[in-house]
Parts: structure tokens; C-alpha cells; sequence
């Protein structure tokens, strides 16, 4: 019996070992294809990779790389108004260092040892992910030049006001459209930087129309002085009592081209100066005028009476006429009017001493256009201006210089008496001709054979404003030219103050005979 269980122990198959050499074989490859899977997972980029938000798991560097550069490498979509505008990033400079970023997302991968990952990777534990921030460059100048290129070609900017000849008026701008290229370039600069939403949507600015300035005012007037042929020298000073704006206009037209003079002109003072001599009478009452006292100044200013200009030379002088003249000019000295002087009562014969101011002297030196200005009465176009703002700051807000120079000798109520009797003056249209009728104007014209002036405060609908015009030419007798010209220069000035009024019929001149003074 013990003989043949032996026999048959011996001869049995080695199930066991065979199967336990089978499980070590299977344990060996099951090994070694992870290992492999392992080995192969460790050259591609890890999951849950974000390169600069682009998803890169799986991807090999080279797959990586065209990914993130066709992400960032589309066109930026600009949208102005109800257009799209493709803006390719080359054109800003715009790079992605790609390669940067998958080298720190390698060292990322390959971070720890290769064992303790294989370990990792057997328990099939959650791997750690990462976000590679965007590593890129632009160029900012580049994008600038772009916006300012785009705003060329598509925004509307407002388009100031432009003159128009044949109605003697001042066209009005037109508001537009603009683009906040400040805010455009900073919008432009995020949406390179982002790998989806890449769509910006232009601020536009609305801007209104700019309003007209006084130097659109000055080239109506160079163009109607132009128009008309004009070929002599005009000044043409106007204060915008609203604002405080001014215009300043010397102009030499002799050669049929404007050039302008940048100098002060000396222009004979004619009966323009009784203007600062009715100031000085003011001051030097000391009472509210007496009714005949009020009537040679009524005269004066009215009918450009030069024997009650002389009465109140006289008076001002003490009951001395010579004394009258060096007061009214010290005067105007200290009010600032430097370039105006009168050396002798009206009609006086006898040549004065010689009174220098610094625009004679200029036109003496050849600094200056030379006038031919009378040796006895001279003054500027300015000077004269400066004198009506007085006049009028002092009437209407009891304020500006005269009253500072002169507190207890000047009054408000004497500088509107002085406008009143001004507005009274209808015999040297000029000014007047060239508004309508009920526009109150206070004036004071003079004129000669070769310069004509006048000086006024107009008080328009639109506003309130000084304009002083002086035209001079050296020939016999200018008032046939210079009447209409007078005229037309109002009109502009006019149109430009009240822009809804250019169609109401102007005073014109009427049967006004042309005559001297």
C-alpha cells in the first residue's frame, strides 16, 4: 500500500508552481507595462496642466506649443460703432514665450523622485495640477500707433466753425464722434492677454461742436476786407463784454495781401479822442452836471462839436484851455493808455511841442507803419478799446479799471450817463450802419481825409461788446471807400455776436452825405 502512493505523488503535474511561476510572470509584465505606461506619461505634460489658460494634459511640448500660439495668436476682434475691426497681434509686437512656459511646466512634471511618482501612479492617486501663468510681450507704442491710426481712418471729430462770406456771418461747427484711445489702448492691451473673450467694444466720445472763437471772427473780417479789394492798413480791436474775450487785428492790406503788423499803430486821434476828454470832464466835475454843462457834452460827443470839446478843455484846464490838453493825457497815461496824447485844443493852429509816445516813435524809427498822424491828437486802436471796456465795466457793473484809478472822482452813474449821450450819436453812422435799428450803440466816429475811425459799445441781443475800427490809406479822401467797408466790418461783428439775427434788415447809411471832419 505505502508502495504505490509513492509511485503516484511522484508523477502528479506541478499545478502549484506552475501557476505561482505564472502569477510572478503576470506580476512582472503587469510591472513592467506600467512601468512603461509611467514612463511614457512622464514625457507628456501633466493632466490638468493650464498653460496660460489653454488646457495642456496629454499634450507633448511641440503639441503644447502650437496650441497655446494659435490661442493667442487669433486676431483681436474691434468693434466700432456697427463695425468689426481684426487686429492681428503680430501688428502690436504681441509674442508668447511658449517655450518658457512648457520648460516650467516640465520641471513642474519632473519634480520629485521618478520612484515616488511611479508609486503614485500605481495607487492611481489624484496627481497635482498646475496653472502656468502667460509669459508674453507687446509692444506698447506699436498699439498706440494702431488706435491712433484706427481713430484716423474711422472716428468723426467735430469740425469748427467756418466763415461764410456771403452772408457775412460765422457758419457754426459740427459736433462728432471720437475714440477714448487712452481707454482703447489699455481694453486692446487685456484682450491680447486673455485666451477667450477676445472682443473689444470702442468707447466713443460724442463732443460737441466747438463754439466760434474770435479768431474765426478775424478771418471774416480778412476775408471781407479782401473781398473788397481794401488796400490800405485797419485796426480792428473788439472786447467781448460776455466773456472777456478779445480780438486784436493790425493788418497791412496795401500790397492786395493781408499782412499782419505786430506793432502798435499811431493813427490820428481826430474827434475819437473826445472819448477819454468826456472821461476826464466827468472827473473833473465834482457835481452831478448842470443842464448846460450836460449840453456841450451832448454837443461834443453828438455833433463832434470841436468848440465844446475846446470849452471842456478849458474847464478841465481851470479856465485855462492850454492846461486842458497835458491833463487829459496824464489821464490817459495812468489809465494804461501809453500810446495816446492830446498836444493841443481843436482847430488849433499853431504846431505843438513835440509829444513823444512809443508807437510815434516807432513809426518815426520805420518800426511801424507810418500814418502820417496828426502831430496835435494820436492814439491806437487799443487804446481807445481799453478806454470804452472802462466805460462800460464802470456803467453796468460799478467795477474795472476806471473806477479803481478814480473811486471818489468816477461814478457809475456818470459812466452811464456817458453812454446814454453816446447813444445819441447818429451822425457818424459807420458802427450803426451795420446793425439794426433798435441795437443801441454808443459811439464816437472821426474821421480826415485819410483815416477814418469809430469807436462803440454795441449792446446786441447776444451780447454786449466794444469795437473800435481805424482804416487809413494814403490817398486824398478814403470815406467813399472806407463808409462801406465800415459798414460790412459791423455786420460781420454783428453776425458774430448774434448768429439767429443775420437776416435782419441793418440800419445802413441812408441819404447820409459822405462829408469831413
Amino acid at each position: 500500500m505505502m508502495f504505490q502512493s509513492n509511485s503516484r505523488r511522484r508523477g502528479s503535474f506541478p499545478i502549484l508552481e506552475i501557476v505561482g511561476l505564472l502569477m510572478i510572470l503576470g506580476a512582472i509584465l503587469i510591472f513592467m507595462s506600467q512601468l512603461s505606461a509611467y514612463s511614457q506619461e512622464r514625457q507628456q505634460l501633466p493632466e490638468g496642466l493650464l498653460l496660460a489658460g489653454v488646457p495642456a494634459d496629454g499634450l507633448r511640448g511641440e503639441q503644447a506649443l502650437a496650441s497655446i500660439e494659435q490661442t493667442y495668436g487669433a486676431p483681436v476682434t474691434i468693434i466700432y460703432k456697427d463695425q468689426e475691426i481684426l487686429l492681428s497681434p503680430e501688428e502690436v509686437g504681441f509674442r508668447v514665450n511658449s517655450e518658457a512656459m512648457i520648460s516650467a511646466a516640465t520641471e513642474l512634471r519632473m519634480d520629485g523622485t521618478f520612484w515616488s511618482g511611479f508609486w503614485d501612479h500605481l495607487w492611481e492617486r489624484p496627481q497635482q495640477t498646475y496653472d502656468i501663468d502667460l509669459n508674453a510681450e507687446y509692444s506698447e507704442e506699436q498699439l498706440k500707433a494702431w488706435v491712433a491710426d484706427l481713430a484716423a481712418r474711422y472716428e468723426s471729430p467735430p469740425r469748427p466753425a467756418t466763415i461764410a462770406l456771403e452772408t457775412m456771418s460765422v457758419a457754426p461747427g459740427q459736433p462728432g464722434e471720437t475714440i477714448d484711445q487712452e481707454k482703447a489702448v489699455e481694453d486692446i492691451a487685456e484682450a491680447l492677454f486673455q485666451p477667450t473673450g477676445r472682443t473689444v467694444v470702442l468707447s466713443i466720445k460724442e463732443t460737441d461742436a466747438p463754439e466760434p472763437s474770435m479768431d474765426t471772427l478775424q478771418s471774416l473780417l480778412i476775408e471781407y476786407l479782401m473781398s473788397e479789394k481794401y488796400e490800405g492798413v485797419a485796426s480792428i480791436y473788439i472786447y467781448d463784454e460776455r466773456n472777456g474775450d478779445s480780438l486784436a487785428l493790425d493788418v497791412d492790406l496795401r500790397q492786395g495781401v493781408p499782412t499782419p503788423v505786430n506793432c502798435d499803430i499811431a493813427y490820428a486821434g481826430l474827434s475819437t479822442m473826445k472819448i477819454p476828454l468826456m472821461v476826464e470832464y466827468f472827473r473833473y466835475l465834482d457835481w452831478f452836471p448842470y443842464p448846460y454843462e450836460y449840453d456841450v457834452v451832448e454837443a461834443t460827443m453828438t455833433l463832434s462839436s470841436n468848440l465844446n470839446a475846446n470849452f471842456m478843455l478849458r474847464d478841465v484846464g481851470g479856465d485855462n484851455i492850454e492846461l486842458g490838453p497835458p491833463i487829459v493825457t496824464e489821464s490817459m497815461h495812468y489809465l494804461g493808455m501809453e500810446n495816446s496824447f492830446i498836444a493841443a485844443p481843436y482847430d488849433d493852429e499853431d504846431e505843438p511841442e513835440y509829444y513823444s509816445t512809443p508807437a510815434r516813435e516807432a513809426a518815426r524809427a520805420g518800426a511801424c507803419i507810418d500814418t502820417n498822424a496828426d502831430y496835435a491828437m494820436q492814439t491806437t486802436a487799443e487804446d481807445i478799446a481799453m478806454m470804452l471796456d472802462m466805460i462800460y465795466q464802470c456803467a453796468e457793473y460799478n467795477g474795472g479799471d476806471l473806477i479803481a484809478a478814480y473811486p471818489d472822482e468816477i461814478n457809475q452813474t456818470e459812466c452811464q450817463m456817458m453812454i446814454d449821450v453816446m447813444s445819441k450819436n447818429d451822425e457818424g453812422k459807420l458802427i450803426l450802419a451795420g446793425v439794426p435799428e433798435y441795437v443801441e450803440v454808443a459811439h464816437k466816429h472821426g474821421y480826415t481825409y485819410d483815416t477814418i475811425s469809430d469807436a462803440g459799445i454795441v449792446l446786441s441781443p447776444g451780447g454786449d461788446y466794444v469795437m473800435v475800427v481805424f482804416l487809413w490809406a494814403d490817398v486824398g479822401w478814403l470815406a467813399s471807400t472806407a463808409f462801406p467797408i465800415m459798414e460790412g466790418l459791423s455786420t460781420a461783428t454783428f453776425n458774430y455776436f448774434n448768429p439767429d439775427l443775420i437776416n435782419e434788415p441793418r440800419q445802413g447809411y441812408g441819404d447820409v452825405l459822405l462829408g469831413g471832419e
